[in-house]
């Protein structure tokens, strides 16, 4: 294959002012300032097709697909240096926009674009991947349903690796003119890409997916066997089954992101992987919040038990995988989102109607109702954005974007050491530390509220700066002697991350 050069609940937040602006996490840059490159092949691999879905054409169909990405660049400039990526992945129920009785389903969809261009004027590159497609939802067997949607997002996990070849392919053999930091690589999935980049962020070994809910009913077998499609990374298989893409290079990323959807199985998630951020509808009716069966927009299956954002990212936190980022972010995105996740950072719960699980997307309904396809199939994809996103109103989609990567942004440029924090510095961490008595005597009690920011020391001064006492901190509450005369001090206090003072009385 030829390799084509790359040329270079609503929270109503006001955007950030391209004033005093920290670069990848407010914009830097505005639109006009983008340079977009679409329909570049990053790889070719073997998609299996079933026949149109309004058909029932049996068989599979094998087809050597090329993949395509469009890539949104920043301005270069030479003081920056490298740039980080960010890979970004549609949704689409693992089938063509259209076909799939939705309007969406590709790299152009309204809101991918306005997400890429959002990561864009951060500072990053943004590649908007395609990934294969094509499962049979008309099957006669829920086996079958099962099976191959379950192959489907398997394959998708083996195209975010051949992404990642793809990138650092260009960096090391052809001169890395477009200045990619390919050792700082942030993955981002929407609804159907969403169980894409979690299960490659979390699938660590081939026996994850031979646990039992992932074999067949009737006969116990694998449902994705590796033997012929290859392992996760795209390797193996057999020919006519599996095209290893931009081999020689390995397949890591540093963080993943997700929007929607869930991860195959909790059982997944062990210590010393990558750090997940979640975005998720609390009411989704398709991919669970927490724990439940996943069930696809459009047809009868419901295909697996799954994890949802909030069992997610409370069990990536018990591991300690999201340590990197956790309490090291102090915004105003921050702020409000933490009235909704339980003290769970990285988590946004999204609150809305029952069936609001995309508000974040809007669609030319104009232009859906003169596509060239039967009455019933454009009254379907109709219908499926009453039943996915009542409110698909630009304005409210734009309010839910600029939200979501406001609360992304931090972490993930966190995360890939791009920053030390976010609004730590401009902040007294004692504002969340309760002190009592106050006044006090010969005792006082501190109390540490934080969840994800440790209180280690503390020192106690009197008005002139003087230091009277100085106390290692351990645990969420600690009792201080004191012999101090009656007067006003100050107890200054050293975290983890950030720092912070009170006033406190002694009679």
């Amino acid at each position: 294959m030829k390799k084509t050069l790359l040329s270079l609940a609503i929270l109503s937040l006001t955007a950030i002012s391209l004033n005093a602006q920290t670069r990848y996490v407010d914009d830097v840059y505005t639109d006009d300032q983008l340079d977009i490159v679409t329909d570049l092949e990053y790889a070719e691999n073997y998609t299996v097709l079933y026949g149109d879905i309004d058909t029932s054409t049996p068989g599979p169909q094998f087809l050597l697909e090329k993949l395509k990405t469009d890539f949104y660049y920043p301005p270069y400039e030479e003081s920056v240096g490298l740039r980080p990526v960010v890979i970004m992945l549609h949704t689409g129920n693992f089938l063509p926009r259209y076909m799939n009785n939705g309007p969406v389903g590709y790299k152009d969809d309204s809101s991918t674009v306005a997400m890429c261009k959002a990561w864009a004027r951060k500072g990053y590159v943004v590649m908007a991947a395609t990934y294969r497609m094509g499962w049979n939802p008309i099957a006669t067997t829920e086996d079958v349903r099962r099976e191959t949607i379950i192959n489907a997002a398997y394959k998708g996990v083996q195209d975010v690796s051949a992404a990642i070849r793809f990138l650092k392919d260009e960096a090391m053999n052809l001169g890395n003119f477009n200045a990619l930091d390919t050792s700082k690589i942030a993955l981002g999935g929407q609804g159907t890409g969403s169980y894409i980049t979690s299960a490659f962020a979390c699938l660590n070994t081939q026996d994850e997916i031979r646990i039992d809910k992932f074999r067949r009913s009737d006969n116990g077998d694998v449902m994705v066997d590796d033997q012929i499609w290859g392992d996760r990374h795209g390797k193996g298989g057999l020919p006519g089954f599996n095209l290893e893409n931009w081999p020689g290079h390995t397949t890591e990323a540093q963080v993943a992101f997700q929007i929607g959807g869930a991860l195959g199985d909790s059982s997944w998630i062990d210590a010393g992987e990558m750090p997940l951020i979640w975005a998720h509808s609390v009411l989704d009716p398709f991919a669970p919040y927490k724990t439940n069966i996943v069930s696809v927009p459009g047809t009868p299956l419901q295909v697996v038990e799954a994890s949802g954002g909030y069992d997610v990212i409370k069990s990536s936190s018990a591991q300690g995988n999201n340590k990197v980022y956790e309490g090291k972010v102090m915004d105003q995105y921050t702020f409000a989102i933490s009235k909704y996740n339980e003290g769970m950072d990285g988590l946004y719960p999204i609150h809305g109607a029952a069936n609001a699980s995309g508000p974040y997307e809007w669609y030319d309904t104009a232009t859906i109702k003169q596509l060239p396809l039967p009455p019933t199939t454009i009254q379907n994809i109709l219908g499926s954005i009453r039943l996915s996103n009542p409110m698909h109103n630009k304005t409210k989609a734009m309010t839910y974007i600029d939200t979501l990567i406001g609360f992304f942004a931090p972490r993930v440029a966190v995360s890939l050491g791009l920053v030390q924090s976010v609004g730590i510095d401009n902040i007294n961490m004692a504002s969340n530390v309760a002190i009592g008595p106050n006044p006090a005597t010969n005792q006082v009690t501190v109390f540490n509220n934080w969840d994800n920011n440790e209180l280690r020391n503390i020192e106690i001064r009197n008005l002139n700066g003087q230091l009277l006492q100085r106390v290692p901190f351990a645990g969420k509450q600690q009792s201080i002697e004191l012999s101090l005369p009656t007067g006003l001090y100050i107890m200054n206090m050293e975290f983890e991350r950030g720092t912070g003072s009170k006033k406190f009385l002694v009679n």
